[in-house]
């Protein structure tokens, strides 16, 4: 039987969470070296209009932690159907994320996907401890829009949205 937190089964309340469907984002930096790091998140979110921040959710035991703990930039890249195989590579740890896609550099060098749904660079305003993940707040500095639409994240699996609204 799966440990029991609060009285919550965990693959219980991993199973509820399944059923919300998000959209899917490649999150990404180069560190003070020049290495380049990136995640894949699914937990990102509008925060504030004036100014201009987001959130994005990263994982503490992921490998690139320290990196984005120390950065201070990083770009949100919206995931669209093209990109569904490599946010996956950026899901996994351990592999050389970078050599699957297609990435620009902006002006500092941080990887951004040229054909994203957008592209968000932002400055990291602030990490807040979130549980077992850190809630990374940007402050938004450049956003841009691509011409694809986002791709879903819902039940373990991609979704391509339908039409679009009026």
């Amino acid at each position: 039987m799966a440990d029991q937190v609060h009285g919550l089964d965990p693959a219980t309340f991993r199973s509820a969470l399944a059923r919300f469907p998000s959209g899917v984002t490649i999150v990404t930096t180069r560190s003070e070296a020049g290495t380049l790091h990136g995640f894949t998140a699914s937990s990102f979110a509008a925060l504030s209009l004036d100014p201009p921040l987001v959130l994005v959710c990263l994982n503490r035991v992921a490998d690139c932690f320290p990196v984005f703990m120390a950065a201070e930039r990083f770009v949100v890249n919206i995931v669209t159907p093209a990109h569904a195989e490599l946010a996956m590579k950026f899901a996994t740890k351990g592999e050389n994320k970078f050599a699957y896609g297609s990435f620009e550099f902006d002006q500092e060098g941080h990887p951004l996907l040229p054909d994203a749904a957008a592209v968000i660079r932002c400055e990291l305003e602030q990490a807040v401890p979130g549980g077992d993940h850190v809630i990374l707040i940007g402050r938004v500095h450049d956003a841009r829009t691509g011409s694809g639409k986002p791709v879903m994240w819902y039940r373990g699996g991609f979704l391509q949205l339908g039409e679009s609204a009026a």
